[in-house]
């Protein structure tokens, strides 16, 4: 344990500590600008970027896969998406609702693709570690497909919203 915690970039304890507080406050009401209840989905549209640059380099077929498994999530996360409770104020800052699903949402996929990334780099053998980098980067897509398609939704619901 203590070799993964060693060999893990700094930048993802980072992420983890950013999801956790997000998510914690996200538990409750609140009234935040705009710009940061963006900043998840942008965190995690990243880190999907990051990752299928990094895995696709040496297997550019992999790219494909990230781009199919993105836009069934991009779908997914139109359709399923729901902000209910959801307001602008005046000043354009929004108020939320609280829900535990964010706090959820963000820690199963983070433990989804830290836990990949470390099987890869663990792996017994090349075929073994391929098929981690193949889920990883089909995850990296679904991920980063969803937050597009909650990103779409809440442009729609600002811009009807805000409209009315």
């Amino acid at each position: 344990m203590v070799v993964i915690v060693q060999h893990t970039p700094w930048w993802v304890f980072a992420v983890l500590a950013l999801l956790i507080a997000t998510g914690v406050q996200a538990l409750r009401p609140r009234v935040v600008p705009v710009w940061r209840l963006l900043i998840v989905p942008a965190i995690f549209i990243a880190w999907g970027i990051l990752g299928v640059t990094q895995r696709s380099f040496g297997a550019p077929m992999l790219a494909v896969d990230w781009v199919a498994a993105g836009a069934f999530a991009a779908a997914i996360g139109w359709v399923t998406t729901r902000f209910d409770g959801l307001s602008f104020t005046a000043d354009g800052a929004v108020s939320v609702p609280g829900s535990p699903l964010p706090l959820v949402r963000n820690a199963v996929i983070f433990v989804i693709r830290y836990g990949l990334g470390v099987g890869a780099a663990f792996a017994a053998d090349d075929a073994a570690r391929a098929q981690l980098v193949m889920f990883d980067v089909i995850v990296s897509g679904l991920m980063t497909g969803y937050f597009v398609g909650w990103l779409g939704r809440f442009a729609r619901t600002r811009a009807a919203l805000t409209a009315a």
